[in-house]
């Protein structure tokens, strides 16, 4: 294969990844190694073929990292085998090599000895993405392939392959992290330790050794490290590695001298190391030298303790002035101190030529002047707050200006000296907390809110100015607390404050009647603030319950009907069944179908559906009790909970009165409706007693009334039960069995009754059960009505038919046309005649050899337009399509006209009485001219006799299936048969003899 087509196969991305995925695992020229020599030859044995080979493919050659029984260890990409099979999901079986299209032209095929037989299967990793492949070859061609021991072994042995990939990559991996945390731990320059869980000293890098002035690990391995350190400060070590053995990061500092006796202070950071649980498994610490900026905190610590001994023996009004100034009488500045010329701009040299009002602020300047001309003219010491402009910026800040006057001997004023001290912080706090309170009154409002304060022992209460405007209590002090309480609710109120005496806080609900009327919920939260003090907040939650309610009824109800959801019907139900245990009362289920919801919101649309929903919520609301339930359960589904005092009965004949009701027309959008139901019934205590048991009871009870054709109520039974476990455990099964590859097809022949010769074959499911030998459809159809699982056998037995054309092809055999099945569940999957049309184009096999046969019920189904268009894309493509079944439906003339139909088969039913039965034969006598006319084959099948046959041909039928030719047979044996049927045409037994004359 050339990469060009390759890459055709393989998407660049998805090439790319894969080439990627093969590097990473590092196995591409490696030396050889023991365990994969022994895969391959394991593999090679096992399967008893002389070559057992691991290869491994990249971007242009296949190489070997395993060969068994060859010299070989690489081929191009372009001329290997095992390209094709790494494309495969599983195993890929060549029975001859020589005989398959893709390598007739390989120049491998011609080397000596020459191989015949392949078998591999792709190495994947876990992300899907093939590395290579495990296979076996063989001189000798094998038509029967592998085994399926052989199979199932080879894939084992695939898994260990990859398996030992993984671990080497895994090993790989951790010496490498070993080996980037040792470089890692080297390079770091603080001293990094780790410890175990109680503390003990594991491992220590080469730095923290050098800074500890330690000379090996092993002197100190396995020491507490608490011995390290002095006893200060133990209670904050002992803190942080607690915080780091819960898995957060502790923080301490200690004292902890080297090995020679240097005093050091450390700084440590402990952090905790997870194992693959999420939970500490050691501890990382992480220690940095901090030895002199403890000194140089020290040093400060006695500088700063000198500096207060100084300040304590100061004059108490100069403990903290920033700034100090003295002025003469007229208030000029005389002297200030440094800090107020930089602060205030004043020129050191003028001192005599600025006064007060050149360091206000013009915006404030007016007011502060005032103050201080009314504190000067009392001459006595005074304090006032002004704002002093401030040079750099040209802003205010807000300083206390206190003034002292300055006597002489005879007790007059000389000057004044005072200091200034920066309030300004202190005042915006007054500040902020004047708008912190405007603010919390406009919160309390805004939060529909009432602050209050309550004395116990007076019973007199304060409360904030919003009260009467929301709760319609006046704020004044006689007034009770909770005065407005709704009279159920008062006792909470007692236990309110009960608890707040015990507990110191409590918090409670109740309702408030306003002065209209109305009732209000609200929430009250307090706690003791004192002896006689109890302060608290009251909340309106009024829309708070509301929007609860609303989320209730939200979480618990169908939005589009209104009734109660499945969840709130469960509980319903747990409860009425306990009810009744207790009672020895009953409880009736009733589950309800609407048979034809499907069709009306394809039909009318989605709002007709949904109209149809509603009125059918009303009219079964209408039709119970108080104590009844009906709930939506989902899409069109229904459930009625029945409560005592009625009995099974009763409810068997009110799910008779719903079919009535229900079915009675309404009107849509000048459209009538008419609903129909099937409902199934189940009762405690004639039946289960537990809320699921009885659930499934009833949708079994549902699930008989629309088998036996709906519109219907079915009460339940436990022979139900039975035969839905039995049909429950046959589709498991049939699971296991496709999972298995138990599901494969037989053949049976279609003969021409023209010519004798074999026309073609249809192709039958067989289960090739495990313990039970070969069983028909008889034995499984029942499994067909679950569509997923008839999807799955139709898809399984597609593959194997084509794979089984392509061989017959490829031996030369004249099978004809081969007739293939589709159940109703392939013909709503979407793009299902693209992926058979893919299937044979895969397999190169011409869709001219293959036929579908149809039943009526595929083309009564529910989108008979839908069905129509697949066929006419079969018979675009060359598909012949057949109707199976013929003359059983009711329609199936309709059909042929609808329909491009290529072949009907008249049903068995009337071949079986055709020697008999004059009405039969003048049915299959129609139906034959009936194909004629419209230039259609006709084929009867169930013929079973000579008398048959030969009625049959006289009547003028084309082909003819039945067990007097052949009985179906696997794919193995139709060469033999073909082989041996025309050597009977050469030498023909006497009765066929006759037939042919007959001919």
């Amino acid at each position: 294969m050339s990469e060009s087509s390759y890459n055709d196969l393989y998407p660049e991305q998805r090439e790319a990844d894969r080439l990627a995925a093969l590097r990473s695992f590092r196995i591409l020229d490696t030396e050889p190694e023991s365990f994969f020599d022994e895969i391959a030859r394991i593999a090679a044995h096992i399967c008893n073929a002389p070559i057992g080979l691991i290869s491994f493919v990249d971007e242009h050659r296949q190489w070997f990292k395993a060969a068994y029984g060859t010299e070989l260890r690489e081929t191009p990409r372009e001329l290997s085998i095992c390209t094709h099979t790494i494309r495969q999901p599983g195993l890929l079986v060549i029975p001859d090599l020589r005989k398959d299209f893709r390598f007739k032209n390989n120049p491998l095929l011609d080397v000596e000895p020459r191989i015949s037989f392949y078998a591999g299967i792709p190495l994947r990793t876990k992300e899907g993405l093939p590395l290579g492949t495990l296979c076996v070859l063989d001189y000798k061609a094998r038509r029967r392939g592998l085994m399926d021991q052989q199979a199932q072994a080879l894939q084992g042995l695939a898994r260990a392959v990859l398996n030992q990939l993984h671990l080497k990559h895994s090993d790989r991996a951790l010496a490498e992290a070993e080996t980037f945390k040792q470089h890692l731990l080297a390079s770091c320059g603080e001293c990094i330790a780790v410890l175990d869980l109680d503390l003990r000293l594991l491992s220590m890098n080469e730095n923290g050794m050098r800074a500890m002035e330690m000379e090996n690990l092993d002197s100190i391995k396995g020491r507490s490290w608490a011995s390290f350190f002095a006893a200060q400060g133990a209670e904050e070590a002992a803190q942080a590695m607690k915080s780091a053995r819960t898995g957060s990061i502790g923080r301490y500092k200690g004292f902890c001298p080297t090995h020679s006796g240097t005093p050091k202070w450390w700084d440590i950071v402990v952090t905790p190391i997870m194992n693959d649980a999420g939970e500490p498994q050691s501890l990382l610490c992480v220690l940095r030298d901090i030895t002199e900026l403890k000194r140089a905190e020290d040093d400060l610590r006695q500088s700063e303790g000198r500096f207060r001994t100084l300040v304590d023996v100061m004059p108490l009004s100069f403990l903290s002035p920033q700034a100090v100034w003295f002025s003469d009488l007229n208030g000029g500045f005389t002297y200030c101190n440094e800090y107020w010329y930089d602060y205030t701009g004043l020129e050191r040299d003028r001192r005599n030529s600025h006064g007060w009002a050149s360091i206000l602020h013009p915006s404030r300047r007016d007011d502060a002047l005032s103050l201080l001309k009314e504190a000067f003219s009392k001459e006595n010491s005074f304090e006032v707050e002004i704002p002093i402009r401030r040079a750099s910026d040209d802003t205010y800040r807000w300083f206390i200006v206190r003034g002292q006057p300055l006597r002489n001997e005879a007790g007059e004023i000389e000057q004044w000296f005072g200091i200034a001290m920066d309030i300004h912080e202190r005042k915006q706090s007054e500040e902020a907390l004047r708008d912190s309170e405007e603010r919390l009154q406009l919160a309390l409002k805004a939060a529909h809110m009432v602050a209050w304060e309550f004395n116990p022992t007076t019973r007199r209460t304060k409360r904030s100015e919003n009260s009467l405007s929301l709760f319609g209590i006046a704020a004044r002090h006689d007034v009770e607390i909770f005065e407005t309480v709704h009279p159920a609710d008062r006792p909470k109120i007692q236990h309110f404050f009960d608890r707040i005496e015990i507990y110191g806080s409590d918090s409670v609900e109740c309702r408030i009647v306003l002065p209209t009327g109305h009732l209000r919920w609200v929430r009250a939260r307090a706690e003791k603030a004192g002896p006689d003090r109890i302060v608290g907040v009251t909340v309106d939650i009024t829309d708070h319950k509301e929007a609860e309610e609303e989320i209730w009824r939200a979480a618990n109800h169908d939005p589009l009907t209104g009734l109660p959801n499945r969840s709130l019907f469960l509980r319903r139900l747990e409860m009425a069944l306990f009810n009744a245990r207790q009672n020895g009362t009953s409880v009736s289920l009733l589950m309800i179908d609407l048979d034809d919801f499907k069709d009306i919101n394809d039909t009318l649309g989605h709002d007709a559906g949904d109209a149809l929903l509603k009125e059918t919520a009303v009219r079964l609301s209408s039709m119970v009790r108080d104590c009844d339930t009906v709930a939506r359960l989902g899409g069109d589904e229904f459930a009625l909970l029945v409560v005592e005092p009625l009995k099974l009965e009763n409810s068997t004949r009110l799910g008779a009165l719903i079919l009535e009701t229900l079915r009675q027309p309404f009107t849509y959008q000048k459209r009538t409706l008419v609903s129909r139901v099937s409902i199934g019934v189940a009762a405690f205590p004639d039946h289960d007693g537990e809320p699921a048991e009885l659930m499934k009871d009833a949708d079994i009870a549902l699930y008989q009334a629309k088998s036996q054709g709906r519109n219907q109520v079915v009460t339940y039974s436990p022979d139900m039960r039975r035969v839905t476990e039995k049909r429950v455990s046959l589709v498991r099964s049939l699971r296991e069995a496709i999972f298995n590859h138990e599901i494969v097809p037989f053949y049976q022949p279609k003969i021409c009754l023209s010519t004798g010769k074999i026309a073609g074959f249809e192709a039958l499911a067989r289960w090739r059960h495990p313990t039970r030998g070969m069983l028909t459809p008889e034995t499984f159809g029942a499994a067909f009505e679950d569509h997923e699982l008839a999807s799955e056998i139709g898809k399984l037995l597609m593959s194997i038919v084509v794979t089984d054309l392509r061989q017959w092809l490829d031996d030369d055999l004249p099978f004809g046309r081969v007739a293939l099945n589709l159940s109703p569940a392939e013909f709503i999957q979407p793009g299902m005649v693209d992926n058979m049309l893919r299937t044979l184009d895969w397999i190169k096999v011409p869709p001219k050899f293959l036929e579908v046969e149809v039943t009526e019920r595929v083309l009564l189904g529910r989108n008979p337009d839908n069905v129509s268009k697949m066929l006419r894309e079969f018979r675009q493509h060359d598909i012949h399509v057949a109707l199976d079944d013929f003359g059983t439906g009711y329609a199936s003339l309709t059909h042929l006209k609808q329909f491009p139909v290529n072949h009907i088969k008249i049903d068995r039913s009337f071949v079986q009485n055709l020697e008999n039965d004059p009405d039969d034969e003048a049915i299959i006598a129609a139906v034959i001219g009936l194909g004629k006319s419209l230039k259609l084959q006709v084929t009867a099948e169930g013929v079973e006799t000579f008398g048959q046959a030969q009625r049959l041909h006289n009547l003028g039928c084309d082909h003819v299936q039945g067990y007097f030719y052949a009985k179906p047979v696997p794919a193995c044996e139709v060469p033999a048969l073909l082989a041996q049927w025309n050597q009977k045409l050469i030498h023909p037994r006497p009765a066929r003899q006759a037939l042919l004359q007959a001919c």
